[in-house]
């Protein structure tokens, strides 16, 4: 065994003249062990809510979508959805008709975004998980339905069912006139409430596409196609392919594109988090300057056997900056397997629940990422190696003569 970890070592385990030092390297590695807990955990559980949520926004947002270059309608293009067949790489694909409009129940009027769709648009987007009430249907009978956000449906105070319709209004291009009389209007019954993130669930409802056509007064027409990938890895490759596929006519937009807000958040998020855990991990290091230096005034007289044996001041330094590696050391590896226990139980047993309530899950979302533990070992022994460092360099050479 090397000599310098050796005596590191005895030095770490062996009690010592003054017992404070004891119980303040005790504290130094439970503050890294607690430290570096937290950090694995508040990390796993920020990558079980932005992978929930891209999940879920993911049901609604697609991985790419042709829409037109001009204008917020077109033609539906039977050329362009046989290319679509043939194209490889699509799971499915939807032709929708989407546009903002008011809604009205009672005396509230919230404005929206009512989306169209075909028969096969919740197949393809695996819709049914977000449905907290009611269900999900297009038509009911001969009645037109409608599925509501959770916001949506909250700020309007309706009911489900087909005797309580909501209407919806929307300007009637043929008209002259800027009264109600210029205004689209169809009823339309509530029959769902889907709840999937706050800002879809504020924002979109969910008709037939043909019920939407009417409100907007396009028959015959869409607004854009979505596409589902079968492998969304191949998002960027898929998407440089289709743009120079189908001409300058259409625009071709990935997830990101039409969620770059979201996706910007969620990242700014889990860094801000990760720094302020990191700034506390610094401020809890400082116990293991003060455990260093004092096991090097306590080892005085040991710093001078050493050095009339013949160890070079350079040796002695690396003595005690192996002494503050072992207590960062140990204390993270403690809070790795902790943290990761912690955590793997939970996203496998779910012990921690979210109660009773209508919730997507019943349980707090975690997931564990194999580059995050990385990155946090790599951070703490950093953060450690720092830390025993200067303080050791600057005592040891105080006390040994040259």
């Amino acid at each position: 065994m090397n000599l310098s970890i050796f005596i590191a070592r005895r030095y770490l385990f062996s009690k010592k003249k003054q017992n404070a030092i004891n119980i303040i390297s005790i504290i130094s590695m439970v503050g890294v062990m607690i430290g570096t807990t937290a950090l694995i955990v508040v990390l796993s559980v920020f990558n079980g809510i932005d992978t929930l949520l891209t999940t879920v926004t993911d049901s609604f947002t697609p991985d790419v979508t042709i829409s037109p270059v001009q204008g917020k309608f077109i033609t539906t293009d039977s050329v362009l959805l046989e290319q679509l067949k043939k194209t490889p790489g699509i799971a499915s694909f939807d032709a929708v008709v989407e546009e903002n409009s008011l809604v009205k129940f009672g005396d509230k009027l919230v404005p929206v975004v009512v989306k169209g769709v075909d028969e096969d648009y919740a197949r393809h987007v695996g819709i049914e998980p977000t449905i907290v009430s009611g269900k999900y249907a297009l038509q009911e009978g001969d009645k037109p339905t409608v599925v509501l956000g959770y916001g949506i449906a909250a700020a309007l105070k309706t009911r489900l069912g087909v005797q309580n319709p909501v209407t919806f209004y929307y300007p009637d291009k043929t008209a002259s006139s800027a009264s109600m009389s210029a205004l689209n209007n169809q009823r339309i019954y509530p029959i769902g409430i889907f709840s999937a993130q706050q800002d879809i669930d504020g924002k979109y409802v969910i008709t037939g596409i043909e019920t939407a056509r009417k409100l907007f007064g396009v028959p015959g027409e869409i607004s854009k196609i979505e596409i589902k990938l079968q492998n969304p890895d191949d998002l960027a490759s898929f998407k440089a392919t289709l743009a120079s596929q189908v001409g300058t006519e259409y625009k071709v937009l990935d997830k990101y594109d039409l969620n770059r807000s979201f996706y910007a958040m969620m990242k700014s998020e889990k860094l801000a988090v990760f720094l302020i855990l990191l700034f506390i991990l610094l401020i809890a290091s400082f116990n293991i300057v003060g455990s260093v230096s004092m096991l090097i005034i306590d080892k005085k007289e040991d710093i001078g056997i050493y050095q009339a044996l013949g160890m070079t001041k350079e040796k002695i330094i690396s003595i005690f900056k192996l002494e503050g590696n072992l207590i960062t050391g140990i204390g993270a590896l403690i809070g790795l397997i902790v943290g990761t226990v912690l955590c793997l139980l939970q996203e496998y047993y779910g012990f921690i629940t979210l109660g009773n309530g209508s919730y997507i899950i019943s349980a707090y979302p975690v997931k564990v990422v194999t580059s995050d533990i990385l990155t946090i070992m790599v951070t703490v022994i950093a953060i450690g190696f720092i830390a025993s460092h200067f303080p050791v360099k600057f005592l040891v050479n105080k006390i040994v003569k040259s």
